[in-house]
């Protein structure tokens, strides 16, 4: 699906600049948008809230132990699902990359 986006804002960029001069400027505009699409890409990933489960997989450690950290304060929970406490994707990963 990316590839056809990909290939869809190169078709555009090409059709833009009608003048083979310009293809400076064609890949200035290429990889702005390209960086543009990254960047936006990227965010939702930070703020995506997920449960303790998906915390178990993605750290690879049982349930006791993120409730440990929990009690310890080293990873708080921003709210709870019912009984199961809510995640930042972005705190998960900072705290693993940082201990």
């Amino acid at each position: 699906m990316q590839q056809k986006k990909f290939l869809e804002i190169i078709t555009q960029l090409v059709s833009a600049f009608p003048s083979e001069n310009e293809t400076d400027e064609k890949l200035d505009l290429l990889l702005s948008k390209l960086e543009s699409k990254e960047n936006d890409s990227h965010k939702p990933e930070q703020d995506e809230h997920i449960l303790i489960s998906e915390v178990c997989e993605l750290t690879k450690k049982k349930r006791t132990t993120i409730w440990l950290w929990n009690k310890k304060g080293l990873l708080k929970p921003i709210g709870k699902s019912g009984k199961s406490p809510i995640y930042r994707r972005s705190d998960v990963l900072n705290y693993i990359y940082n201990s």
